[in-house]
């Protein structure tokens, strides 16, 4: 949103675009139809992003937690999955953190849950400490 915002006031407005977009974001910014972006004017442009931003608010959002950024094709497998596998999810958001260990988090609804083997050590901590100690002399 915020740089397609961006564009369109630098289109519209001939505000300088201070900020150095990145080739999936160039590319995403091209395959805009001409119908799409002639929809926007000087009078509707932040009054449209307001009722957008109302829509998109009102949407159930995944967001997925990686341990690693994952590759474009991995981004559209794992859209290919949610759409056949749930299909109340209509967008999902994926967010890095590295403290992750073999697995993911999800949040949905507001509710966070860890399917990672990180979350397995945390709750599993003292009987696999325990396990240790059998073990050193």
């Amino acid at each position: 949103m915020r740089i397609l915002k961006s564009n369109l006031e630098n289109t519209l407005f001939g505000k300088v675009q201070t900020e150095i977009l990145s080739s999936d974001d160039t590319i995403w910014l091209s395959s805009l139809t001409l119908s799409f972006i002639n929809y926007f004017t000087k009078d509707n442009i932040y009054s449209s992003f307001k009722n957008i931003e109302a829509e998109l608010k009102k949407l159930k959002i995944l967001i997925i937690y990686l341990s690693f950024e994952p590759e474009q094709e991995q981004i559209e497998n794992i859209g290919k999955w949610l759409r056949t596998n749930l299909t109340e999810i209509k967008l999902f958001d994926i967010k890095l953190d590295p403290s992750l260990l073999g697995g993911i988090a999800l949040v949905k609804n507001g509710v966070y849950k860890d399917y990672s083997l990180k979350s397995k050590i945390q709750e599993q901590g003292e009987m696999i400490l325990v396990e240790f100690k059998k073990y050193i002399r």
